[in-house]
């Protein structure tokens, strides 16, 4: 997100079903899209005609058998689509409905324990209820364009992708800001308009599906790895986010440093302060920490600042505008389940507010934090610091439990009995005598 405003949250009409008819009619849509996210933050979608919507799904749900899907879906479920979280998948070959939808147990009554959307609102209360107003949220899902042959497309490439990626999202009912190209070979992003936390989070989800579409279609492969190629780009998903109270940035304050106010900055230091917990939820693949080096490569520094590249905390204070103030957390990548990254994110600044710290800025010392190495150390962080997700009883123990052990069997193990082709090239001749020219003195 370039160096704008980060809106105040705008009092939308009421949500209604005559609407979503007038929408079914006016862009002839034939079916209906029923989009929910499981713990890794994958979608999955069933679909019926969109003649068949009636009204009484929006109070008595979709029943679903989730043994098929399996993982923290098995036994019988209930999907309730929302009316606030309406969407156009203009990538499907015929015009479709996207509907995102709480999961609820059988009886229709009960949240899934590790259902991820009601996390993150449940997050977001605890968060509006302490600061006394309205949450916004903004995310930077980031993206390598690759050719068929695994190379970085050429910049005449990334840039008409990106505008048929704009006006696909605009269709879609996205409000795109801007978009752009690299700084890397290939890469590329479309800046969605900011909005409360559930719905930037279900845009993200449409907006890897629309891009990993159009660019398949084009025989490319969008590729949201963090570090996708050696040397090449590193994609992340940086996470702002800004209190607003009747009008008025929470997060700004024109005498303070970097026109941030005591609120946005010991909300950066709850961030700083859990921050090798974060990176287990924000930076959850084995591929996040080729991207996230310390002292090296990547935002890793425990520090926020307006000007250093390679700060956790990023503050945009470069116009005087008050909408500009917030926090910018640049760790994350879009490998992220976004409904957790950012209820953990909004957490974290929640305790930070609660304990009044007072992070290290512009050239002081880093505080006494650092990301892990390596998923494994960030899934050890996050077992011994959770108690700032769980406080609030956004997060269980349960979830929290079920999460590292699929990091664990899903990520970690599975690299760790594979050889890297790295390491192949580098003793593929370990076992060969290399000659060496005599000196004659």
């Amino acid at each position: 997100m370039i160096e704008g405003v980060l809106p105040a949250p705008v009092e939308a009409p009421p949500a209604s079903f005559d609407a979503l008819s007038r929408l079914i009619e006016s862009r002839g849509l034939k079916f209906a899209q029923f989009w929910f996210t499981d713990l890794e933050g994958r979608p999955w979608r069933i679909m019926m005609p969109a003649d068949a919507v009636g009204e009484a799904l929006f109070s008595e749900g979709l029943p679903l058998d989730g043994r098929p899907i399996g993982g923290s879906w098995e036994g019988v479920m209930r999907l309730l689509p929302r009316l606030d979280g309406l969407y156009v998948d203009t990538s499907a070959s015929v015009p479709s409905l996207v509907m995102f939808c709480d999961v609820l147990d059988a009886g229709g009554s009960q949240p899934l324990p590790l259902e991820p959307r009601h996390v993150l609102e449940r997050a977001v209360r605890a968060a509006e209820k302490r600061f006394d107003g309205a949450l916004t949220a903004g995310v930077e899902p980031e993206f390598i364009l690759l050719e068929a042959d695994g190379r970085p497309a050429a910049e005449s490439v990334v840039w008409d992708f990106m505008a048929k990626l704009a006006l696909s999202l605009g269709d879609a009912g996205i409000r795109v800001d801007w978009f752009r190209s690299g700084p890397a070979s290939g890469q590329g992003r479309a800046q969605m308009r900011a909005g409360s936390p559930a719905q930037t989070a279900d845009r993200v989800m449409l907006y890897r599906h629309l891009s990993a579409n159009l660019a398949r279609e084009r025989s490319l492969t969008a590729s949201f790895l963090p570090r996708p190629l050696a040397g090449g780009g590193t994609p992340g998903m940086p996470i702002h986010v800004a209190v607003w109270r009747g009008g008025e940035n929470l997060f700004h304050d024109e005498r303070g440093w970097a026109l941030t106010s005591a609120l946005c900055r010991s909300f950066a230091g709850g961030v700083l302060r859990h921050l090798p917990a974060l990176t287990a939820l924000c930076a959850p693949t084995t591929n996040s920490y080729r991207r996230l080096i310390s002292g090296y490569a990547g935002p890793a520094s425990p520090v926020i600042s307006n000007v250093d590249p390679l700060a956790a905390c990023r503050i945009p204070s470069r116009t005087p505008d008050p909408g500009a103030r917030r926090v910018k957390f640049c760790t994350p990548d879009s490998t992220a389940n976004p409904y957790l990254a950012l209820a953990s994110v909004i957490l974290a600044g929640l305790d930070g507010v609660e304990r009044r710290l007072e992070p290290p800025v512009n050239g002081d010392r880093p505080m006494d934090v650092r990301v892990p190495h390596c998923l494994e150390s960030a899934l050890d962080a996050l077992d011994a610091d959770r108690g700032f997700l769980t406080g609030s009883g956004a997060f269980s123990d349960e979830l929290l439990d079920n999460w590292i052990k699929d990091r664990w069997t899903r990520h970690i193990l599975p690299v760790r009995q594979r050889p890297h082709p790295y390491e192949l090239a580098q003793t593929e001749q370990f076992g060969s005598a290399r000659g060496v020219e005599a000196s004659l003195g």
